[in-house]
């Protein structure tokens, strides 16, 4: 599949600001969110541990997680966890936003969208 981005909304739900449009990369291979360390910055988002963290090239090191993020992709909107990446230049979102926001990623299009079989986000359960 080809690098899938789109126009995420991010803002952070214990201030005033409002959310903001940004371009985020979309990745089922990858956990969580990452935001670029700029950005958790100019957000004011609060530390809320350290993690250790895997690259695809096996190394491996310890990043700051933010939490309250809220991002809205589609319409839909969650509040999510963040690993803190210093020198990345944009958002990447993971398989846990996109589960939760019940997203589908449309590899012939490049292109994301809401699971057409329910209006709000839905979970399947065993």
């Amino acid at each position: 599949m080809g690098l899938v981005y789109t126009m995420v909304k991010l803002r952070n739900p214990t201030t005033a600001q409002v959310l903001t449009e940004v371009r985020a990369k979309l990745d089922f291979g990858a956990t969580l969110a990452v935001l670029p360390g700029d950005l958790a910055a100019w957000y004011k988002f609060p530390v809320i541990r350290r993690q250790t963290v895997k690259y695809a090239n096996e190394e491996t090191a310890e990043r700051d997680v933010v939490g309250m993020v809220e991002i809205e992709i589609c319409g839909r909107t969650g509040w999510f966890e963040a690993i803190v990446e210093p020198k990345k230049t944009y958002p990447l979102i993971g398989a846990v936003v996109m589960e939760s926001l019940d997203l589908i990623l449309e590899p012939r299009g490049l292109g994301v969208y809401p699971n057409p079989r329910s209006v709000q986000p839905m979970a399947e359960v065993e």
